[in-house]
C-alpha cells in the first residue's frame, strides 16, 4: 500500500542493437531477428503503449570495470572488425564468440540502456522493466568474452545496484538454458548476490560443460549457500518441471532471502521449439514465473534478456514477461501434473546440500537423496569436463548449432503453432478492475456486545476509503439472494425455520437453541443473512461477465461454519459455498478452488463438498480451535471427493504460525495442488482472526501475510478471485488487512513483511505441519515434492524399455 511509481514498466533497447550480427553466417541464431521479433510481437500487441520507453545510452568504462577487466576492454574496443579474416582469428580466441563493427557500440548500449532502466526502478520512475537487449551477457567472464556475450550486462547492474543504491541483497535469477557461469563467478563468495540457475545440464555434457554448474557447487566464504545450481539432466521438460522447481527450490528461498532488488537473466531458449534448449516449456509459463517475483523486494524487477533461438516462442515469451510486468492476469496454463522422475531426483540432490543453509529448504525432509547424489556424480564422471587445465586455445570459429532435418522442423513448426493457438492474448480489462460489495443494510444485524459486530465491516470500509481503494475499484450493488439460491447449498427446513426469525418475539428469539452452536437471533438476521449471500452472488456473476476481473465482498455474518441444515459459529448462509455451487449451475464450470485462511476451519464448507472432486477446498487453520472434532490432517475427502479436502491445520498453535509459516505453506501446498487442479474460479473465505492482535484467534500474522497470499492466488484461474469476508474480530487488524488484500486484487506490489515474520518458517509449526501434510497427500497429487525411491527408478527404466519394445514392434 506503499505509494507507486509514475509508470508501472519500463522497457529499453536501441536499434543499434539490430546491427549486431555475425559477419561470416548471416544464420547464426544469435541474430538481430531475435530482438525485432520481440519488439514487433509487442508492438502487435500495443504493450509499448502501456510502459514508458527509457533511453538506452552507451556505457561508461568505468561502468564496464565494475566486472571486466581493462585487457578484455582493451580487446574488445580494438577487435580488427574491418578485417574479416583477422577478427576471425580474434574471435577464435574466445568460446562462441563473433563481432562486427557494430558489436562494441552494441554491447556499451546494452549496459548502459540496463543501467538506465534500473535508475528508472530505484528512483521510483517505474515499478519494474524489462531491458530488451543484445548481445546478451551471463556467460561473460571478468577477463573474456563467451557463449555470445561480449559484456555480462546482469552482473554489471547488480554490482550497480549495490554500490549506487547501497543495497544489501539482490537476487539473480537465471532462467536460461544455458548455466550463466559468468555471473555464478562474479558472486561465488558473497551473500550481497543470491544466484539462482535452472539450465541443462545432461550430467556435465551439454555447454559449457563445467563441474561448477552442477548442484553441489553452492558458493563460498560468506557466499556459501548463496549460489543455487538446478541442473536439468533432460530434455523435454515441460511446465509441471519448472512449476516443481520454482514451488520447491526457488519462492521459498528467494523469500527467505528478502531481496532488495530482483533481476532476471531471461533466456527463453529454455521454451518450447528452442534448438538449443529442446525443451516444452511453453511461453505463456513466463507469465506464471514474473507474476511470483513481483511480490519480491517490493516489486522492484528488472527482466534482462539473455538467449533464445525459436523465433516465435521467443517472441511470445517475451511478450507474456512484458504483459506479467504490466499487471495483466496470468493466462491459464493446462493441468500441471506428473513432474518427471529426473526433476524430483535433481531438487531433492538441491535440497540436501542446501538445507544447511536455508529454513525454508529444511520443511522437507532429504532422507534417501543421497543414493540420487552419488548416481549424478557418477553419470557425471563419465562426461568430460572443461576447467583451465584443458580448454582449446583455439575454437571453432562458428559453434556447431543444432540442425534439424526438414521432417523435425515441420513436426517442432506444427507444436509450436498448436501452443500459441491454444493460449491466444485477450484484451485486458481497464487497470484496477477490482469489484467491491458492501451494504450499510447489513450493519442492521447486531447483538450487544457480541464480537461478530457491525462495526467489522466498517473497519474495513473505512479502511478502503482512508487510502483511496474505492475510487479505484469498480462498486457492483447489493442484492439479496433467493430462495431457490439459498437451497443450492441448504434444505429447505432448515431456510424456512431461519425465516420465522423475522416475525418472531423476542422471547421466543431468546429460546431458540443457538448458544451452544456459538449462534444469536434478531428480527433483522434473515434479511442480513440473504443480503451477505446475494451481494456475492452478484461479485461473481460481475467477474464472470467481465465486468472485473476479482473482487472482494464486504458482507457480514459470515458464512463458512454454516452447514447444509445447521447454523453454527456466527454463521447462517454458507455464502461461498452458495457462491460454488452457482457456479456450477449457472456456468458449468467443472473445477473450483475454495482457499480459507480464517483462524478456523470452515467445517461447513468442507461438509457441503465432502464427496465433490468439483471443488477442492484447501483449509489454513489452527488445529485445535473452534469447532472442535474439524480439520483433522487426514480428513481429506470420501469417495469421487477424496484427495480434494485438504486441512493444512498447524498443531496447537504453539507457537503462534507466523508470515513465513502461512507463505510457507502456500508455496509447498497450496499452489502446487492448484496449478495440477487448474481451477477455472478461485473463492477465498477470507478470515482475519489469524491476524496478531484478535479477540478471538491467537495468530502473528501481519496485515503483509494476507497481502501475499493474494497476489500468490491471483495467478490462477486467469486472475478470476472472489474474496469473501469470514471472520477477523480486531478493528484495526480488520481495516489494515482488508486494504492490504483489496490493493493486492488491484495490482499493487504486496508490501515486505516485517523481517522477522516474513523470512524464518518456525520448524515447530511449518516443519511439523507441512510435512505431514505432504505425506498424507502424496497419494492424491503427483506435484507434491518428494524423495525418489529407488523402486520408482527400476519403475521408470522399466517404461522405457516397454516403450522401445513397442517401437520395435511397430
Amino acid at each position: 500500500m506503499s505509494v507507486q511509481p509514475k509508470f508501472l514498466t519500463g522497457y529499453t533497447y536501441d536499434d543499434l542493437m539490430l546491427k549486431h550480427e555475425c559477419p561470416w553466417s548471416k544464420e547464426h541464431h544469435e541474430n538481430p531477428r531475435r530482438l525485432s521479433s520481440i519488439l514487433d510481437r509487442c508492438r502487435e500487441l500495443n504493450l509499448f503503449d502501456r510502459c514508458h520507453f527509457v533511453k538506452s545510452t552507451k556505457a561508461s568504462d568505468d561502468d564496464i570495470l565494475l566486472y571486466h577487466n581493462k585487457n578484455l576492454l582493451q580487446n574488445i574496443s580494438s577487435a580488427p572488425v574491418k578485417n574479416i579474416e583477422q577478427l576471425k582469428e580474434f574471435c577464435q580466441s574466445y568460446d562462441d564468440v563473433y563481432m562486427n563493427e557494430y558489436s562494441f557500440e552494441a554491447a556499451k548500449l546494452a549496459i548502459g540502456g540496463s543501467l538506465n532502466l534500473l535508475d528508472s526502478i530505484m528512483t521510483d520512475q517505474c515499478r519494474n522493466g524489462f531491458a530488451m537487449v543484445r548481445p546478451p551477457g551471463h556467460h561473460a567472464m571478468a577477463n573474456e568474452m563467451n557463449g555470445f556475450c561480449l559484456f555480462n550486462n546482469v552482473v554489471i547492474t547488480a554490482k550497480t545496484a549495490i554500490e549506487k543504491y547501497n543495497l544489501q541483497r539482490v537476487l539473480i535469477l537465471d532462467w536460461d538454458v544455458h548455466h550463466g557461469q559468468g555471473t555464478q563467478y562474479a558472486f561465488y563468495d558473497t551473500n550481497k548476490v543470491l544466484y539462482i540457475s535452472t539450465h541443462r545440464y545432461d550430467y556435465g555434457k551439454f555447454w559449457p560443460q563445467l563441474a561448477e554448474s552442477d548442484f553441489d557447487h553452492i558458493g563460498d566464504g560468506d557466499g556459501r549457500g548463496y549460489n543455487v545450481n538446478i541442473p536439468l539432466n533432460k530434455t523435454g521438460l515441460k511446465n509441471a518441471d519448472y512449476l516443481y522447481i520454482f514451488f520447491n527450490i526457488i519462492l521459498p528461498i528467494a523469500y527467505e532471502y528478502d531481496p532488495d532488488l530482483v533481476l532476471v537473466s531471461a533466456g527463453y531458449d529454455v521454451a518450447l521449439g528452442c534448438p538449443e534448449g529442446e525443451m516444452n516449456i511453453t511461453p505463456e509459463v513466463f507469465a506464471h514465473l514474473t507474476h511470483y517475483l513481483k511480490g519480491l523486494a517490493d516489486g522492484k524487477v528488472m527482466v534482462l534478456l539473455e538467449g533464445g533461438y525459436c523465433l516465435e516462442t521467443l517472441a511470445e515469451s517475451a511478450a507474456w514477461t512484458l504483459r506479467s510486468l504490466l499487471g495483466d492476469p496470468c493466462p491459464p496454463l493446462q493441468a500441471c501434473t506428473n513432474p518427471d522422475l529426473i526433476v524430483k531426483k535433481t531438487v531433492a540432490c538441491c535440497k540436501n546440500v542446501l538445507k544447511d543453509y536455508w529454513q525454508s529448504i529444511r520443511i522437507d525432509s532429504t532422507e534417501g537423496s543421497e543414493v540420487w547424489i552419488k548416481e549424478a556424480k557418477q553419470k557425471q564422471s563419465l562426461n568430460p569436463m572443461f576447467d583451465n587445465q584443458n580448454r582449446p586455445t583455439k575454437y571453432d570459429l562458428t559453434p556447431t548449432l543444432v540442425q534439424r532435418t526438414d521432417q523435425e522442423k515441420q513436426r517442432v513448426a506444427e507444436m509450436v503453432k498448436h501452443v500459441l493457438e491454444m493460449t491466444p492474448h485477450v484484451r485486458p480489462l481497464e487497470r484496477g478492475a477490482t469489484l467491491l460489495v458492501y451494504d450499510e443494510l447489513m450493519r442492521k444485524f447486531s447483538v450487544n456486545n457480541h464480537c461478530e459486530r457491525p462495526g467489522r465491516i466498517v473497519a474495513i470500509w473505512k479502511g478502503l476509503k482512508s487510502r483511496g481503494l474505492d475510487k479505484r475499484c469498480t462498486m457492483i450493488p447489493s442484492r439479496m439472494a433467493t430462495k431457490e439460491e439459498i437451497l443450492l447449498v441448504h434444505n429447505r427446513d432448515f431456510y424456512d425455520d431461519l425465516e420465522t426469525t423475522k416475525t418472531a418475539t423476542r422471547r421466543e428469539l431468546q429460546t431458540r437453541e443457538g448458544k451452544v452452536r456459538s449462534v444469536e437471533y434478531t428480527n433483522e438476521l434473515f434479511d442480513n443473512a440473504l443480503l451477505a449471500a446475494g451481494s456475492c452472488l452478484n461479485m461473481v456473476d460481475a467477474i464472470m461477465n467481465n465486468q472485473g476481473r476479482n473482487g472482494f465482498a464486504i458482507i457480514r455474518p459470515p458464512g463458512h461454519h454454516a452447514h447444509s441444515g445447521l447454523d453454527y459459529g456466527f454463521c447462517y448462509f454458507n455464502n461461498v459455498a452458495i457462491c460454488a455451487r452457482y457456479l456450477q449451475k449457472n456456468y458449468n464450470l467443472q473445477r473450483i478452488l475454495i482457499v480459507d485462511f480464517d483462524y478456523h476451519m470452515g467445517d461447513g464448507v468442507k461438509d457441503v463438498f465432502y464427496e465433490d472432486p468439483g471443488v477442492l477446498y484447501i483449509s489454513l487453520h489452527c488445529a485445535d480451535a473452534f469447532p472442535p472434532n474439524e480439520g483433522h490432517p487426514n480428513d481429506s475427502g470420501k469417495d469421487k471427493g477424496l484427495g480434494f479436502n485438504i486441512n493444512l491445520g498447524w498443531l496447537d498453535f504453539d507457537p503462534p504460525a507466523v508470515d513465513a509459516d502461512y507463505i510457507n505453506a502456500f508455496h509447498h501446498v497450496v499452489l502446487p495442488v492448484a496449478y495440477e487442479y487448474n481451477p477455472e474460479f478461485v473463492l477465498v473465505c477470507a478470515g482475519f482472526d489469524a491476524a496478531e492482535g484478535d479477540r478471538i484467534g491467537w495468530g502473528k500474522l501481519s496485515a503483509c501475510a494476507y497481502s501475499h497470499m493474494t497476489h500468490m492466488l491471483l495467478s490462477l484461474a486467469n486472475g478470476r478471485v472472489l474474496e469473501v469476508l469470514e471472520g477477523g474480530y480486531c478493528l484495526r487488524q480488520l481495516n489494515i488487512c482488508g486494504s492490504a488484500c483489496v490493493a493486492a486484487l488491484l495490482g499493487d506490489v504486496p508490501a515486505r513483511c516485517s523481517e522477522k515474520s516474513a523470512k524464518y518458517p518456525q520448524d515447530v509449526v511449518s516443519v511439523r505441519t507441512i510435512q505431514m501434510i505432504k505425506d498424507i497427500h502424496k497419494p492424491f497429487w503427483t506435484s507434491l515434492y518428494t524423495v525418489p525411491s529407488p523402486d520408482e527408478n527400476s519403475i521408470d527404466d522399466l517404461a522405457k524399455d516397454l516403450e522401445k519394445t513397442a517401437k520395435i514392434q511397430n
